[in-house]
């Protein structure tokens, strides 16, 4: 009688490391994956779309994708106030003004305001009077 052969379970050998090497390019996409997980991650040269290169700098500020939920009033004020601000700024800045960039900057003053003041912030007093609510 033949016994069942157990399937391969590629997966498994290369996050187990039974294959160590015997897998093509397992230990360069290992030396990328964990290179760009450290800080002082070394500058790449990319090529861009139209073949001309271009190099990622370390003086770019690494971002990081959330989700937060608004209440529609807050959604709403925000369109209104990048539509507003936008008037406000140069023609060559206007493409700065996005939903992102507002809330980041937005974000930025109200977290240096409540360094200084703490309890006396209006980040405080904004969550207090909702707690009430």
């Amino acid at each position: 009688m033949s016994e069942k052969t157990k399937p391969f379970d590629i997966l498994g050998d290369i996050l187990n490391d039974s294959h160590a090497g015997a897998i093509r390019g397992v230990d360069e996409l290992s030396k990328l994956i964990y290179a760009s997980s450290k800080e002082s991650s070394p500058k790449i040269a990319v090529k861009s779309p139209l073949g001309q290169k271009k190099k990622q700098t370390q003086s770019r500020k690494q971002k990081h994708k959330t989700t937060h939920y608004l209440t529609e009033e807050v959604f709403g004020n925000l369109g209104d106030a990048k539509a507003g601000i936008r008037d406000f700024l140069p023609e060559a800045s206007k493409s700065k003004a996005t939903k992102s960039s507002i809330i980041e900057s937005a974000i930025t003053v109200v977290l240096q305001e409540f360094e200084a003041k703490g309890k006396d912030s209006a980040l405080i007093q904004e969550l207090l009077k909702k707690k009430e609510e």
